[in-house]
């Protein structure tokens, strides 16, 4: 049977040795958890880094394979109506934005809204063209006034989502 008059007795040394053991048990822990969760960051960061300027660098391979003057390079052809080159001018743009889609999700919003409106721009300076030129007429015209016509506008757009491309890469990246 237990004496209640000796409880005290018994249970003051275990308190006093119990109770500083079980604050250390609950530091050692928490430390512990805290340095794996440094060790988690810090793996998924050099694991995330290397996909994210990946993604940065295909964006801005992107822009530059979208702008006017290297997608007439690209896609003229001889023989092809102004109607066809068109035609393949904005297919060439569609599949280029396409495959680098997924690329968004490693971009903040503000830099990927000025890529796509890049894009953008460059589908509305063609098609704004080609109405200026016959869809039967040959795609050198077609070609001639997107070369004349693409400047400021354009160019603009595609500039400034490189430019935002570029900050991002230095503001994430370089720690000056």
């Amino acid at each position: 049977m237990i004496n209640w008059n000796e409880l005290p007795i018994y249970l003051i040394p275990f308190l006093s040795i119990g109770i500083p053991i079980l604050v250390l048990i609950h530091w050692f822990l928490k430390n512990d958890i805290k340095k794996k969760q440094l060790e988690i960051i810090q793996k998924t960061r050099s694991e995330v880094i290397p996909i994210r300027l990946q993604a940065y660098e295909r964006l801005s391979l992107l822009l530059e394979r979208i702008n006017p003057e290297a997608l007439i390079i690209r896609e003229q052809k001889q023989g092809l109506t102004s109607l066809q080159l068109h035609s393949q001018l904005l297919k060439s743009i569609r599949h280029e934005f396409e495959h680098n889609l997924a690329m968004q999700v490693y971009l903040p919003q503000e830099t990927w809204d000025l890529v796509s409106q890049a894009k953008d721009e460059v589908i509305k300076m063609i098609n704004t063209s080609s109405g200026q030129v016959a869809p039967n007429s040959p795609s050198m015209e077609l070609a001639r006034y997107l070369l004349e016509t693409a400047g400021n506008e354009t160019t603009y757009h595609i500039k400034k989502a490189m430019k935002a491309l570029k900050t991002d890469v230095q503001l994430f990246f370089y720690d000056d």
